[in-house]
């Protein structure tokens, strides 16, 4: 009735609903603009001329692309175009206009990963098979610094920020790269590479705001001094929602901080320095079921992690010429971690030495030193428990690198690393790359290589009584001081090709074969002495082979010089062999990476410094454990984001982003207890440097 006052919303569910409702419809308002703005290209075609002041000058075209240096492929710099392996670029740029607020995020659109969120802080990101929130397989470095903790070779991503506007880009290696970087290189290894600070000069501003993203702030000032001395500062904090579960409302929220620095100091035209450090400090909201006395799910228990952690890096570089160079870089890192299940602390000390000088006129040699000390204390809480409690274990490796360009169109790497580890000893890993020019626009390059991942804290030292209502174990999960490392054969072949000026492809196909994966196996039960209660013993042991082979390709092509389209299509196909009693585990894993996955990337520039971005992904079936076992598993899914931005001028840019726009939420990975539906959302973004 007119001039009656709408009454309040007392029912959650129908607040909740509402909600879902509004985001419904900016959902398919942002959807329409997308289409609406991709279908007049062409009228934009005919407006717009080339040389318009709104085209992306900051943006390379495709065939710059393919030229752009990486280092993380032979540790020295190569064109994209030229390296033998299957590598991608992940820039500032594409960070920025994918929307991602987080590093898993700005992941995903990389052919041959395969990224997920479990819950709202828990994400899988793996390479080349082998999904799970523990994807203990690929290495991940920041500025060359390790991140991954050897209590189960994996990353906790969630402890894992970035002041994203601070990255200069990120490389991504599908593929072995153990005979530069040592073990649990084993499916890809991902380098974050962080900005000179000459290059964030001045002061730079963001806030943003949204359904999920519930607020975020982050500040950076860069100076310079006398000498060459450049630095910066920075702060950063934010506050996520959680997700959707099942059970109710899931307890996944995610709060954190995060200062850090950098100086880059150029004392002569051949020596360089650099300082670099950050800490944070967190809060984690974890999904847990509980679980009554007759061992049955219940609702969602609501328990939370501390993390925190703080590094400092430095790294001297001397050129002595084009082809010849020194480097030596220390870190120290301190990593704690509260939770629910176990207290650890982990410092890490490494050295490295790398030198690299031309042996011949057409021979380029590399070789390195690297010496890393890890000091890790783990107290676990209830059922969790790591014999010793405290760890220190050291690592001294060293490689060899020969490449040898038999001819100006072919080009041959030889290398290999040799480490010795307190979990395994000896480890030999060798690779072998060729890439051969068969034209200025067409490259073919293979590779074999060995890798090894090497035996986790867990594995090695872990005790876990899981008992059932009446307080008798069921079983004992024990560690396995025998544990070998797992061990891989990369047979890799790739082919890319500058079809045309605005159009390029990057095609990989790579067959692995793995001996010795971890396996559950029963031991033969008896008696505890000291409860007199009867143990089932549950050891792991190295009695998995597997099989995983796939095809990687990406596409780019761009109608106009500000329009620019990408596909990505990503295939994988997993066989695992269990020599033992973990037909289960191996069933699982086959079924954990979506043997399809399929992504297109549109990045438009229209006039009036307005900015259009669509991300569509659509992923095949996955199953977890326990879908197996009752016959169920996690759908396939399609999803849409959306940003659209607004240069308001140089150094002032406004950001509306929509989340997975086609539904109202989606599960992406996990066992049904644990896994949290990722919702539709928004969040603007305000930006501002000057």
């Amino acid at each position: 009735m007119r001039g009656t006052s709408p009454k309040p919303v007392s029912d959650p569910g129908q607040a909740r609903g509402d909600r879902k409702h509004d985001l419904r419809t900016l959902g398919r308002c942002m959807l329409a603009a997308c289409l609406l703005t991709l279908g007049s290209s062409s009228l934009l075609a005919q407006q717009q001329p080339e040389n318009s002041s709104t085209t992306a000058l900051k943006r390379l075209s495709v065939e710059e692309l393919m030229d752009v240096q990486v280092t993380s492929v032979s540790k020295s710099r190569e064109s994209l175009a030229g390296a033998a392996a299957a590598v991608a670029i992940v820039s500032n740029e594409d960070i920025r206009r994918s929307g991602a607020t987080t590093l898993p995020d700005a992941l995903r659109f990389v052919p041959g990963l395969h990224v997920a969120n479990e819950t709202a802080d828990s994400w899988v990101v793996s390479s080349r098979g082998f999904s799970g929130v523990n994807s203990a397989k690929l290495l991940v470095l920041s500025d060359t610094r390790s991140i991954y903790t050897p209590l189960f070779s994996g990353v906790f991503w969630e402890a894992q920020d970035y002041f994203l506007e601070d990255i200069d880009h990120i490389e991504v290696i599908r593929g072995p790269g153990a005979a530069l970087w040592g073990s649990n290189a084993v499916n890809g290894v991902i380098n974050i590479l962080t900005k000179n600070a000459a290059d964030t000069q001045g002061e730079y501003l963001e806030t943003a705001a949204g359904t999920q993203e519930r607020v975020s702030a982050a500040a950076r000032y860069g100076g310079e001094s006398a000498n060459h001395l450049y630095y910066r500062v920075f702060g950063k904090y934010f506050d996520q929602g959680a997700a959707q579960h099942p059970a109710g409302s899931s307890p996944d929220d995610w709060q954190l901080g995060h200062v850090g620095f950098r100086a880059d100091w150029h004392a002569t035209s051949a020596d360089a320095l650099t300082v670099q450090g950050d800490a944070y400090d967190g809060r984690v909201g974890q999904v847990a079921p509980a679980v009554n006395v007759l061992g049955r799910p219940g609702p969602v228990g609501k328990l939370r992690a501390a993390v925190g952690g703080a590094n400092v890096l430095g790294r001297w570089q001397h050129s002595s010429g084009e082809n010849a160079d020194i480097q030596l870089r220390l870190y120290y890192d301190r990593t704690h971690r509260n939770d629910p299940t176990f207290l650890d602390d982990l410092d890490t000390v490494d050295l490295d030495f790398q030198q690299r000088f031309t042996a011949a006129r057409a021979q380029e040699l590399t070789w390195g030193l690297n010496y890393r000390s890890m000091h890790d204390r783990n107290v676990g809480k209830g059922i969790f428990n790591l014999q010793p409690a405290s760890s220190r274990d050291n690592l001294v490796s060293g490689f060899v690198q020969d490449q040898i360009s038999l001819r100006d169109s072919l080009r041959v790497t030889l290398g290999t690393k040799l480490e010795h580890n307190d979990f395994s000893g000896f480890e030999v890993q060798p690779s072998v790359r060729a890439a051969w020019d068969l034209s200025r626009r067409r490259t073919v390059w293979g590779a074999v290589s060995r890798a090894v991942r090497v035996p986790t804290r867990i594995e090695r030292d872990v005790a876990i009584d899981v008992t059932n209502p009446l307080g008798n174990p069921v079983a004992r999960l024990l560690g396995n001081r025998d544990f070998h490392a797992e061990e891989l054969l990369a047979f890799e072949l790739g082919y890319r090709w500058q079809a045309l000026e605005n159009l390029s492809c990057d095609l990989a196909a790579f067959h692995n074969r793995y001996h010795g994966l971890a396996s559950l196996e029963f031991g033969t039960p008896f008696i505890d002495p000291n409860t007199g209660q009867t143990v089932f013993p549950v050891l792991n042991r190295n009695l998995t082979d597997a099989r995983t082979e796939g095809f990687e390709a990406l596409a780019t092509y761009s109608p106009r010089r500000y329009w620019r389209l990408s596909l990505t299509y990503t295939y994988t196909d997993m066989s695992l062999d269990p020599h033992g009693q973990d037909v289960n585990r191996g069933r699982f894993t086959e079924g954990a990476t979506p043997r399809n996955q399929i992504g297109v990337r549109s990045s438009l520039d229209l006039p009036g410094g307005f900015q259009v971005d669509a991300q569509f992904r659509s992923l095949s079936a996955i199953r977890s454990l326990p879908d197996i076992l009752t016959g169920q598993g996690i759908p396939g899914y399609n999803e849409l984001d959306v940003r659209l931005a607004w240069q308001a001028w140089k150094q002032l840019e406004i950001s509306v982003d929509g989340r997975n726009l086609l539904h109202d939420h989606h599960v992406e990975f996990g066992a049904p207890d644990q896994r949290s539906a990722m919702e539709r959302s928004v969040y603007g973004k305000i930006a501002w440097g000057f």
